[in-house]
């Protein structure tokens, strides 16, 4: 083997090391009530390029990371929201375990930063990751309620009301084509538009993650994988 080809293999095989090990600085919002280095500690244990910064101007991300009390379950859950320079969101994570959490935030982080997705879908068996998810048509289900009732005032006032939901999706996710119908029939899945989104593989349904226009209220859509196309 000459020496030129040689350095070329050695540089290639340490391309995806280099994408994984950039650093990435990650600033938390306003609204985030966990301390910085409790966040910082989780983050060194994940993903460990990456660091805690308070200059939101000059981060790489944003995380909302929230502690919320239950009562009920006798545990406290963690929320965190990871956005992009524009605003984008890019995952959403609530679990009892802000390792857990922290560990869905790393996984979007290092798809963004490698421009690549780790192997998750193999055939002989199931995994849970992180996955970009490019829709390419959606099916859209409009339903109709008459909320008029027998009679009255108010509900005369009320009249028709209307609900519009994804129902079924085409989607590309590790080069695959994909029919996913939406997991939530009672309160069905928000609509989404053409384009690529962050989301998750869990055995046999898929996690998108979305954030509604306006509002910028992230929302995660349940779909089960229907077929292909």
């Amino acid at each position: 083997m000459t020496p030129k080809l040689f350095g070329c293999l050695v540089l290639l095989s340490t391309i995806p090391a280099i994408a994984q090990n950039t650093p990435k600085s990650v600033a938390l919002t306003n609204k985030s009530n966990l301390p910085p280095n409790e966040i910082l500690k989780a983050f060194q244990k994940e993903c460990p390029s990456a660091s805690i910064t308070s200059d939101a101007t000059k981060s790489d991300y944003t995380l909302e990371a929230v502690r919320k009390a239950d009562p009920r379950a006798g545990e406290d859950s963690f929320d965190l929201t990871l956005f992009d320079r524009d605003g984008k969101t890019l995952r959403t994570a609530s679990t009892p375990s802000l390792g857990n959490a922290v560990r869905d935030v790393c996984q979007a982080i290092f798809i963004a930063t490698a421009g690549q997705q780790p192997e998750l879908t193999a055939p002989t068996k199931r995994k849970k990751g992180a996955v970009i998810v490019e829709v390419v048509d959606t099916e859209n289900l409009t339903q109709s309620v008459d909320a008029r009732g027998n009679g009255g005032v108010v509900p005369a006032l009320t009249g028709r009301r209307t609900h519009t939901d994804t129902s079924t999706i085409r989607v590309i996710i590790n080069g695959e084509h994909a029919v996913l119908d939406c997991y939530e029939h009672r309160k069905g899945c928000t609509t989404m538009a053409p384009g690529k989104y962050y989301g998750e593989l869990d055995g046999e349904s898929v996690w998108v993650d979305y954030e509604m226009p306006l509002t910028h209220k992230p929302i995660r859509n349940h779909y089960k994988v229907a077929g292909s196309w």
